[in-house]
């Protein structure tokens, strides 16, 4: 009876632990969620997850494919659906998906070439290398390493907050690869590596891309995880009718659809709820009208509100917080894929100090630091737990194309229309070397050649050669020597400007943040003038000067404006000195002289409106045997070279004086962007010796306005500047097109 007793017990027991198993089964369905790919109609997924986090429905698993990817790895690491609605509205899109680097990660010398040439095309065994993509996607991979850095250390996705796979495809033999582990950022960095857009992305030695191309909606692999139920967010594009195909570029965009279409027929009925927002009027790249894009993935989502409400389980998915977003603690720092650069080289690069707390911002930069050199073809990055701490393990692909060809195109009044073609090479002789040379043909021949070495990431030499030549209508009252008597009956004269500068020098920087160079200057001058008549019958021409001067010199130079002609924000400083010991016209009687020179600007912002003021002094110790180094002022939009200043007001070359004191004052209006409304004012004193008059600030008083209008191009500004001064009865107009050079 006892045994009969426990037997029916245990018997009880079973079947009991039976029912509640089953029960449970049935109340928990597994949900998977599958969001395809779909460029920037992959926010509209973004609008889904916060419709599915307001019904509480708790997600078991997501699979996705490029933005897919990008939105379905975020929300698996942890963020909820409104968080990614925040973040991706402060995301600036532009940024985000250009190669664009801050003017400030530049050196001197990089920002000098930077905002020289129009267009760079690398060669290599004289065959010119095209970019297999628009874009390195060094600035998306910034963006996701930074936001996923707290699940840095999970290397399998299905140990994620939510397990998560993603599709890519491998470029060299169109095989889908499913990428379920590995250094998150950078996977989902291969499966939204958008063809054309992106490059490919390196994992463990294949050459992956965007997975839309193989399985831009992966639905039956999410199944084959075991779930019971599938939510599926599809932003790819229907085919559009013949009234819709408006141009070439519509066409091939159906074309290029039509497999992607074809399997949605396939794999729509595989989905048990199937989500397929209104964004027809939006493309891969609108960007910009991602709230609009957002917005229709939540009306879709609330349209399948009934269903979903099934699948509720009154979870509520927390804030992530304490992520450590915004900077981390890290011990060291190892560096690998470099030969050509030294470790300190690319650390040096990067600024930062381990051990250390280095912040995001900081990291971003320094991997711009570094991107500015043109030595690298990627940067990969990660930060790992070791047994020592969190370690920034930087994996460079050096570039092995050492050759490239530039060209720009510019106008201005003064040097008249330019075409420059360079040519540059880097490791000429050493590993950290460069070679440069201009040829600028059009109106004026010119030309500059520059060769230096990088000692270290802070000490450099070489050597630079170039001329500057034009020809201008200018007044005798200018020219030293002439005087009314000698020519009653001219006032003005062609004047031939030809200058030729030699210079050894070395560079450094003083607190990581000051440009100091300084070495030995040859400067030669041709002036001359075939107007006026000479009594010499071999001599066709009026010479005012053909000498040369040697000089030690020495620049200072601090510019942390944000972009060379449209400053909105930041400083300019720049100080310079000349000492003149040696001239081989007047050779032994030559008389020493010193021009010293300091110019001091600021950039302010107010909204769409931007203030700059400038201070300029030149002054001339000593007396010089020829006027050719005086400070002339006038005219605008050429490259600043010598001691010519830009003045508003006047023609070039209007006003001279061996010293001069300068005032600016500039206000910007960025009507559109990249378009710039502007006023100017400017007023300076210039006259020799003018700091030993007792009234040297009213004295030869000039004042000049202007009123201009810009645009930001690929070639460059182009500008038109309407200017005049009270001092004189004609107004000046300057056109300006181009990088100055």
């Amino acid at each position: 009876m006892k045994k009969a007793f426990f037997i029916s017990f245990l018997l009880m027991g079973i079947l009991s632990f039976s029912q509640d198993d089953v029960k449970k089964a049935s109340k928990d369905p597994k949900v998977g969620l599958v969001l395809s790919g779909g460029g920037a109609k992959g926010l509209a997924h973004i609008g889904a997850l916060k419709v599915i986090d307001s019904l509480g429905i708790e997600i078991d698993y997501i699979a996705g494919t490029s933005m897919g990817a990008i939105i379905g790895s975020l929300y698996a690491s942890g963020y909820t659906g409104k968080q990614l609605d925040s973040i991706f509205e402060k995301t600036n899109f532009d940024d985000l998906i250009s190669d664009d680097i801050p003017r400030g990660a530049r050196t001197l010398k990089e920002r000098l070439r930077s905002e020289r040439y129009a267009v760079t095309l690398p060669f290599k065994d004289f065959k010119v290398e095209l970019p297999s993509s628009l874009s390195k996607g060094q600035n998306v991979y910034n963006f996701l390493s930074r936001l996923l850095v707290h699940v840095r250390d999970e290397q399998d996705f299905s140990k994620l907050p939510i397990p998560f796979f993603c599709i890519a495809t491998d470029i060299e033999n169109g095989q889908e690869i499913v990428l379920e582990n590995g250094y998150l950022p950078r996977v989902v960095n291969a499966s939204g590596a958008l063809p054309s857009i992106f490059a490919p992305v390196e994992i463990d030695g294949r050459l992956l891309t965007d997975g839309g191309v193989t399985d831009n909606y992966p639905v039956e692999k999410l199944r084959e995880k075991g779930m019971d139920f599938i939510i599926g967010v599809d932003v790819q594009d229907d085919y559009k009718s013949r009234n819709e195909l408006s141009g070439a570029l519509d066409i091939l965009t159906q074309i290029n659809n039509f497999r992607t279409i074809q399997d949605m027929e396939k794999k729509r009925p595989k989905t048990d709820i199937y989500i397929h927002p209104d964004i027809k009027k939006f493309t891969v790249v609108s960007f910009d009208e991602g709230r609009d894009i957002i917005t229709s993935g939540e009306k879709a989502t609330i349209d399948h509100a009934d269903d979903l409400k099934k699948l509720s389980t009154g979870y509520k998915k927390e804030l992530l917080l304490g992520t450590g977003r915004e900077g981390i603690y890290i011990n060291s720092v190892s560096v690998s894929g470099n030969s050509n650069y030294s470790d300190n080289y690319v650390t040096s690069r990067l600024k930062l100090k381990a051990p250390g707390y280095i912040y995001f911002e900081d990291l971003r930069n320094g991997i711009n630091n570094l991107q500015a050199t043109q030595n690298f073809t990627k940067i990969n990055y990660s930060i790992n737990l070791t047994n020592r701490g969190n370690q920034l393990q930087i994996n460079v692909i050096e570039t092995d194309v050492k050759n490239s060809l530039n060209l720009s195109l510019h106008y201005d009044e003064l040097f008249k229309s330019g075409a420059l073609i360079n040519l540059t090479r880097k490791n000429i002789l050493f590993n950290q070397d460069m070679g440069s040379i201009d040829f600028i043909v059009g109106d004026n021949l010119r030309y500059n050649f520059n060769y230096d070495v990088n000692l270290d990431i802070y000490w450099s030499i070489g050597f630079n050669s170039d001329s500057h030549r034009f020809t201008k209508d200018v007044s005798t009252e200018l020219i030293e020597g002439l005087t009314p008597a000698e020519f009653p009956n001219v006032n003005n004269i062609d004047l031939r400007y030809r200058e030729y500068n030699q210079r050894l020098f070395f560079r450094t920087k003083i607190d990581r943040r000051f440009n100091l160079t300084s070495g030995l200057e040859l400067k030669s001058f041709n002036l001359f003038t075939e107007t006026l008549a000479t009594n010499d019958p071999e001599e066709q021409r009026t010479i005012f000067d053909r000498s040369s001067s040697t000089s030690i010199f020495g620049d200072l130079e601090y510019d942390s404006y944000n972009h060379p002609i449209y400053a909105s924000s930041g400083w300019f400083i720049k100080g310079g000195f000349n000492f003149y010991f040696l001239n081989t016209e007047f050779k032994e009687d030559f008389n020493k002289f010193s021009i010293a020179e300091l110019q001091v600007g600021r950039a302010f912002s107010y909204g769409k409106f931007s203030l700059r003021t400038e201070g300029h002094v030149g002054v001339t110790i000593g007396y010089p045997e020829r006027p050719s180094l005086n400070f002339y002022l006038g005219g605008y939009g050429n490259q600043r070279f010598s001691n010519y200043v830009p003045f508003y007001g006047y023609d070039f070359i209007d006003i001279s004086g061996d010293t001069m004191i300068k005032f600016l004052g500039e206000l910007d209006y960025e009507l559109f962007p990249k378009n710039h409304l502007s006023f100017h004012v400017n007023l300076a004193s210039v006259q020799d010796e003018l700091f030993e008059q007792d009234d040297w600030f009213t004295n030869a008083r000039y004042t000049g306005y202007a009123l201009g209008y810009g645009i930001e191009t690929f070639l460059g500004p182009v500008e038109l500047k309407y200017s005049f001064s009270p001092q004189r009865d004609d107004a000046e107009v300057f056109v300006v097109i181009g990088f100055r050079f």
